[in-house]
């Protein structure tokens, strides 16, 4: 009886899996990329893992100071959408500026964001005692992505700066 016992657990320990789990890397470069000025994005340094967000006019404006947005607000005025992506080559210069989607390269994964936060640090950019732009330090917090089966959550990310020239 111990025998089998005995077995039964080793088989039962044995039989046991992780899973295939793949959790996003977001190991992305420092330089965001913009398609207009409100869409930005953020790749590795193949091209093939993008972060991308949409944004709407009076987010990168000309008021000093830090301002948080909702991810996922219903009010389409201060709506941002924070999309995740992996593609299965890279992507070219205008690949978030096309009007109709590019058919290639082909998405592999796409994650939505469902809920967090998106702060914008916004400070003037001076030559002299000239305001010539402002700077805007994008960060993401409390970042919830789901696919309709898988979830992906990260409390903290740093999207990057984008300057917006006068």
């Amino acid at each position: 009886m111990k025998k089998i016992l005995t077995l039964l657990l080793i088989f039962s320990l044995g039989s046991c899996s992780d899973g295939d789990f793949d959790v996003p890397s977001f190991n992305f470069t420092d330089t965001v990329t913009s398609c207009g000025e409100y869409v930005l994005y953020v790749s590795n340094s193949s091209k093939t893992e993008l972060l991308a967000l949409s944004l709407v006019k009076t987010h990168l404006g000309t008021t000093v100071g830090e301002k948080t947005i909702t991810l996922g607000s219903t009010a389409a005025a201060t709506s941002i959408k924070a999309t995740y992506r992996i593609v299965v080559s890279a992507i070219g210069t205008d690949y978030f500026c096309q009007n109709i989607p590019p058919l290639e390269p082909k998405v592999s994964k796409e994650l939505i964001a469902t809920s967090g936060t998106v702060t914008i640090k916004t400070t003037e950019v001076l030559s002299g005692t000239t305001i010539t732009g402002y700077k805007h330090e994008i960060s993401l917090n409390q970042l919830l992505f789901f696919d309709g089966t898988e979830r992906v959550f990260f409390e903290t990310f740093p999207f990057g700066t984008v300057t917006v020239k006068i």
